[in-house]
């Protein structure tokens, strides 16, 4: 930590140190001195740098970018309804989940198996792969009013966050906008609870509860988790009459600022409308389209998020700081060609902040890799994936966490970006 930074407490510092002077006429005249005058210079210093700060940043400005996406997680009865920074990723989670019997009868007489509910696993991401790929079967109890029967049970994949979180790459296309990967530690940690038999049911029974016997997993598997994020759907309408362009097919849609709160940014979600372009003059929203008469329009509102743990969980996101090197970097494509250029990269992510980069290196074979790619559902069409090498970076962090990896490879996933010549990979050491 600097000492031109937010977080240095200058009047903290001084009461530290005058504290281990033991005279106290001594203690006394350090106080005066460095608290009265000292105190001042610091105050013009601090002005300076950050001055400077500002002109540097303002030689080359911010590149446009998608906006910050936050995720986190909490239990439902927990979850606050008013809130207004992080919401539900999907509203139906926040519902008591209703098994209906006959529906899960039907299936079972077919042979089928039926999805009952989401669970969360508090463990690595790479375990829980293992158990969705050995199909492992859990034990258990179905109860109605007045009975009680065995049922078998099975984990497999949940994908319906991911491809809510994976639309967005849709979202920004459209808004003229480039991707930005989003760190979401959660949703790559829940899974689907399928039940596969069931003994001794009458469909005319209501299911009261389900009990499941995780084995070894009970202190890792959680039931009635809900995924949150700082996105909500938003509603606007355009607020004058469409302005047709001089071709003759498009037209143009303002949505006054008065629609959209201050401290919040908005992109339009997908629509039926053949959009052809998306700008914001001032704080209007101009939408061209082929659409002749005014519109309801759907958009995602991305709210802020202050503090970094919500409910017990902590809050992720993509952020990164602003410095003259990473818009130098995003806005005229310079290519990272050393270490030092590496690893200023990828301390630019707020993230990064729990880790430090122990090393770098380039191999011709690949050793253990234990991340994994955050973007894989993008299809790099003139990709061969036949690379040669492989950029191997080893992480350390500060503390230990079942979510350490899931950050690791959402930072990997970033530098990969950059080096489409070779393979990244990255551990914990």
């Amino acid at each position: 930590m600097g000492i031109f930074t937010d977080e240095f407490d200058l009047a903290g510092y001084v009461e530290q140190q005058a504290m281990k002077i033991e005279d106290l006429q001594n203690r006394e005249l350090f106080r005066n001195i460095i608290g009265d005058m000292f105190s001042q210079l610091y105050q013009h210093m601090y002005a300076e740098y950050h001055g400077l700060e500002q002109r540097m940043l303002a030689e080359l400005p911010r590149p446009v970018e998608a906006p910050d996406i936050m995720t986190g997680l909490c239990r439902r009865r927990d979850y606050d309804q008013t809130d207004k920074e992080l919401y539900p990723m999907d509203a139906a989670d926040l519902l008591e989940k209703k098994i209906p019997a006959a529906d899960v009868l039907a299936h079972l007489q077919e042979g089928k198996a039926y999805a009952l509910f989401p669970v969360f696993f508090a463990g690595e991401t790479a375990q829980l792969q293992t158990i969705l790929q050995q199909r492992r079967k859990f034990s258990g109890t179905v109860k109605s009013d007045y009975s009680e029967v065995s049922a078998a049970f099975e984990l497999r994949p949940c994908r319906r966050y991911l491809q809510q979180m994976e639309e967005l790459y849709g979202v920004t296309g459209q808004n003229g906008l480039p991707w930005r990967s989003v760190l979401a530690p959660y949703l790559y940690k829940f899974a689907e609870v399928w039940i596969t038999s069931l003994d001794g049911w009458e469909d005319d029974q209501a299911v009261e509860r389900v009990t499941i016997d995780y084995a070894e997993y009970r202190d890792v598997i959680h039931e009635d988790m809900v995924p949150l994020w700082n996105i909500q759907p938003w509603q606007a309408h355009t607020s004058c009459y469409p302005e047709p362009c001089m071709d003759r097919t498009s037209y143009e849609h303002r949505l006054y600022a008065s629609q959209f709160p201050d401290a919040s940014q908005y992109l339009l979600d997908q629509s039926a409308a053949e959009v052809r372009n998306v700008r914001w003059q001032g704080k209007d929203l101009v939408i061209t389209c082929d659409q002749q008469e005014a519109a309801d329009w759907s958009l995602l509102r991305f709210y802020p998020v202050n503090g970094a743990e919500k409910y017990g969980y902590r809050v992720y996101g993509n952020q990164h700081n602003q410095s003259f090197a990473r818009n130098l970097l995003e806005s005229y494509g310079q290519r990272i060609k050393t270490r030092t250029e590496v690893e200023r990269f990828l301390r630019s992510f707020v993230c990064m902040r729990d880790f430090s980069l122990q090393d770098v290196r380039l191999r011709k074979t690949a050793g253990r890799a234990d991340t994994y790619s955050t973007d894989a559902f993008i299809d790099y069409e003139f990709r061969t994936g036949s690379r040669e090498y492989t950029l191997e970076l080893d992480f350390r962090a500060g503390q230990e966490d079942y979510r350490n990896m899931d950050v690791i490879s959402f930072l990997v996933t970033n530098l990969q970006h950059y080096f489409p010549e070779y393979e990244c990979a990255g551990r914990l050491v």
